[in-house]
């Protein structure tokens, strides 16, 4: 569900930015996923587990829940997960499903569209933009990085890297990229942080 915000508090700095040719920001930051890591060495579901942790944090930030669609200001009440998928044939596609609160109902909704996604070998998506794009690059790591983006589509990216170790922890880089004129540093760090509050939620 969303709704149209017709006095948006941020407006002027939405228009300011979004008549740039790249409105959006960009940021790469470490984080700790070793709670993840160990719950993922057990469940086998790197992909998906680490898709749940940031999807129930950025349903958390109201900054990541707006959208710019048909010339108007949305705000979606909840944001749903779509994540890139490599193919058969060595290329990308998408498959997205409804937010599930709970860890296990997650899973189960991932691998169900997956599996769909490979026997088929062709996307699943919805026709609007109450999502957030999920993407690895496992095989390697980055200090920074800048997908492919098109300033009529308001949707947030997260990409993590490859894992690190050092010591006994688990490390990845994340980049976030959300419309400036939606989020500043000081929500990307809001959405950083609650991250890191649900990694650490994990029950061991």
């Amino acid at each position: 569900m969303r709704r149209e915000i017709k006095e948006f508090e941020r407006k002027e700095i939405f228009d300011y930015y979004h008549k740039n040719i790249n409105p959006f920001s960009f940021v790469t930051t470490k984080i700790d996923i070793t709670k993840i890591y160990k719950k993922c060495q057990k469940t086998k579901n790197y992909y998906a587990t680490i898709g749940y942790y940031f999807s129930k944090a950025i349903n958390q930030i109201d900054a990541f829940k707006y959208r710019y669609e048909d010339g108007k200001i949305y705000k979606y009440d909840v944001i749903r997960p779509n994540f890139t998928q490599m193919s058969k044939d060595k290329n990308v596609g998408y498959f997205t499903f409804e937010m599930q609160d709970e860890y296990r109902d997650f899973i189960q909704e991932f691998n169900k569209t997956q599996d769909l996604f490979r026997k088929n070998n062709k996307s699943y998506l919805k026709s609007d933009q109450g999502e957030v794009w999920f993407s690895c690059q496992p095989w390697f790591q980055f200090l920074g990085v800048v997908p492919p983006f098109d300033k009529s589509i308001t949707i947030p990216q997260i990409l993590w890297d490859k894992f690190s170790f050092e010591d006994d922890r688990c490390y990845i880089n994340i980049m976030i990229m959300v419309h400036h004129g939606f989020a500043d540093g000081y929500h990307i760090g809001l959405l950083i942080n609650k991250i890191k509050e649900e990694i650490e939620a994990i029950e061991e």
